[in-house]
């Protein structure tokens, strides 16, 4: 889905009634509305890609002086670092860098934030994260940087439903086959 429908998705929901014309523009419009449900947007695309994203990758990155230069890896979270017999190494984040104790190459798992889409291009959405969940989630930045706290409540509680659902395996929601014993 494009990002200019999913925010008029979000701006009927709420009633706002910004122009039709708006979600027809090449690129993304002048107006106050519509700039604060990209705003919200934002943070819940991000909040998606930190907390919930599936999206991992896997490289090799060397230390040198205990300093792991990670600027380029566009890093929503490092989910673990090994050494090359498989031990976890420990470290800890800064601004594009990771600390750690020695020198040397490890294999390092991480999380990685995609580029946000332009106001007429698609959403780059987690393969398990549904155009409702964003939706909720956005409706409930919105209530919420408004001070509508009980629609705020509102929306999180269907945020969260949608985003546990989205997450859960498959094979957690079949039950058995039944069988002779």
């Amino acid at each position: 889905m494009k990002l200019s429908q999913l925010i008029k998705i979000c701006d009927d929901m709420l009633g706002l009634g910004s122009a039709a014309v708006y979600f027809d523009m090449p690129d993304t419009p002048d107006s106050k509305n519509i700039n604060k449900l990209l705003s919200c947007f934002g943070n819940v695309f991000d909040e998606i890609y930190r907390d919930y994203a599936t999206s991992l990758r896997k490289t090799v990155v060397e230390a040198t002086d205990g300093f792991v230069d990670v600027k380029d890896y566009k890093l929503c979270k490092v989910i673990s670092l090994t050494d090359s017999e498989g031990n976890d190494v420990p470290f800890r984040y800064s601004d594009g860098a990771l600390f750690v104790r020695q020198d040397g190459k490890y294999n390092m798992c991480y999380s990685r934030m995609p580029d946000c889409a332009r106001w007429q291009e698609e959403v780059p959405l987690p393969p398990n994260v549904g155009v409702r969940a964003v939706v909720y989630g956005v409706l409930r930045e919105y209530c919420a940087s408004i001070g509508d706290w009980s629609n705020a409540e509102q929306w999180d509680e269907r945020y969260k439903n949608a985003v546990k659902s989205a997450n859960c395996k498959l094979s957690s929601m079949r039950m058995p086959a039944r069988g002779w014993r």
